[in-house]
């Protein structure tokens, strides 16, 4: 699958805490990587996850409501 910078996408790894966008695309050896960094509703702490991913460990997905992450961040926070 391709991407596109501004595409919302979660890794498949961790589909219900790390989604985000997709803020850079590049080829490195033939392989292409995309920069994904994590939306800024999901409270962490320490700075935002970012890093670079193949295609096939990510999909793409609806951008999730504030309610949404407000009930993912509540349900962290309790452990």
């Amino acid at each position: 699958m391709t991407f596109a910078k501004g595409d919302y996408v979660r890794l498949k790894i961790a589909p219900n805490t790390r989604m985000g966008t997709i803020e850079g695309v590049k080829t490195e050896r033939g392989w292409v990587k995309y920069h994904f960094r994590q939306d800024h509703r999901f409270r962490e702490t320490g700075p935002l996850f970012e890093a670079w991913f193949l295609d096939d460990e990510l999909e793409r997905c609806t951008r999730p409501s504030d309610q949404h992450w407000a009930a993912i961040n509540k349900a962290v926070e309790m452990g």
